[in-house]
């Protein structure tokens, strides 16, 4: 698992923004990150658990930048190194 800050790219959905805005003031834990999950209509996305709310659900990739130094982005944003 791995601590990322994340910041919503410009063709986020509201819903994006807000999770980031309202969970993410000190990064999310991501605990996992599929190809296809189910839950967006077979979307790249990260599965999240906020750091300061504990809150916890799937954001896509495709809405998501990752601004922590510690992370590395792909193409489609799936890699995080350690």
């Amino acid at each position: 698992m791995k601590h990322v800050m994340l910041h919503p790219t410009r063709k986020a959905h509201q819903r994006t923004k807000n999770r980031i805005r309202e969970n993410g003031k000190q990064g999310f834990i991501v605990i996992a990150a599929q190809e296809e999950p189910l839950c967006l209509s077979r979307r790249p996305a990260f599965l999240l658990e906020s750091v300061d709310t504990g809150w916890r659900g799937w954001l896509p990739c495709e809405e998501v930048e990752v601004i922590s130094p510690a992370c590395k982005k792909s193409e489609n944003n799936l890699n995080i190194s350690e």
